[in-house]
């Protein structure tokens, strides 16, 4: 492309008055400066987030590691500091809530699944009522564990663990008529799970 002759710059960029064409030359190289270096902080700051999510899953794999080998404390504590890392990994709430079963810490167990079904409303609500309600069961806090398992097949109305595991809520808070009808639900829904019929059956004993 062929530059402009004088004409052509004199006509297209008239002069402001007051402002000399070296003082507007360096504005516009401030101006541009100004408008890169938005960029420039967001590259560092995807930077930050990607040594943050490397960190998380460092924490994540060593909590995993300690979990296995029986060191249940020491696993909590690494899952707590990957979820400060990355609040949004779902998978870390679920094994630190069995982390801080196997210590008998239930109060913090069920925290951390409500606040991971705090963040995830959606896609992962039914089975987590569900994992929340099996642990109650196990801490014997059956009344919990039916008002959860009950909002876990409100929402999946299928998931024939859910019915199951509320059987067992419903018997030891005594009401058999309820338990015999939701292990005959489990049936309608998995004609082969044998341990729903087996509990219906000690009813009808």
């Amino acid at each position: 492309m062929q530059p402009p002759n004088r004409l052509d710059r004199r006509a297209s960029a008239p002069r402001v008055p007051g402002v000399s064409i070296t003082r507007a030359r360096r504005w516009l190289v401030v101006a541009c400066l100004v408008a890169v270096l938005p960029l420039g902080w967001r590259i560092q700051e995807v930077a930050a987030e990607l040594q943050r999510e490397q960190r998380a899953t460092s924490l994540y794999s060593e909590g995993l590691t300690l979990y296995r080998r029986g060191r249940a404390p020491e696993a909590a504590h690494r899952f707590r500091q990957a979820i400060v890392l990355a609040p949004l990994a779902a998978e870390v709430y679920g094994d630190l809530a069995e982390a801080e079963v196997r210590q008998g810490n239930i109060d913090a167990a069920v925290h951390a699944y409500r606040r991971l079904l705090a963040i995830y409303p959606y896609t992962y609500f039914a089975s987590l009522y569900r994992q929340l309600g099996f642990i109650e069961l196990r801490a014997g806090r059956d009344a919990d564990a039916r008002a959860d398992l009950e909002q876990a097949i409100a929402l999946d109305p299928k998931d024939w663990h859910a019915h199951y595991l509320l059987g067992h809520a419903y018997r030891r808070l005594g009401d058999t008529d309820a338990a015999r009808a939701a292990w005959r639900r489990v049936l309608s829904i998995r004609p082969d799970y044998q341990p729903a019929r087996n509990q219906i059956h000690q009813l009808d004993d």
